[in-house]
């Protein structure tokens, strides 16, 4: 059985990244963690379709989009069925007020089924 591991930067949040969208009746570091885990679940069901409407309606930050869009799409041509799973997820901080920052990070392991 075959396993790859990949990792990438997700949102980008705050002023200094000219991103800063959040529910106002939720934390901040919330809405992002909610954010980037609606893009993890697509990115899960190998849902190339839905993951490029996803980036298109929120403008996640995410840095190994194109990367990530790539992957999918030669997984899903493999002739060899695969899962992937997202094993560790972070922020470089827990955003609270509208000046704080954040990079999150994610990673996921891919096996041959």
């Amino acid at each position: 059985r075959r396993v790859h591991g990949i990792s990438s930067d997700f949102c980008h949040w705050g002023e200094r990244f000219d991103y800063t969208p959040h529910e106002s009746k939720k934390p901040i570091f919330e809405t992002i963690s909610k954010l980037d885990h609606d893009g993890m679940n697509l990115i899960e069901k190998l849902d190339t379709t839905n993951f490029s409407k996803y980036l298109e309606e929120t403008g996640n930050t995410i840095c190994g989009r194109h990367p990530i869009s790539v992957y999918l799409h030669a997984l899903n041509c493999s002739s060899k069925k695969k899962e992937l799973k997202f094993v560790r997820y972070a922020q470089s901080s827990q955003v609270k007020k509208m000046n704080d920052s954040s990079v999150s990070y994610a990673s996921a392991i891919v096996t041959e089924k």
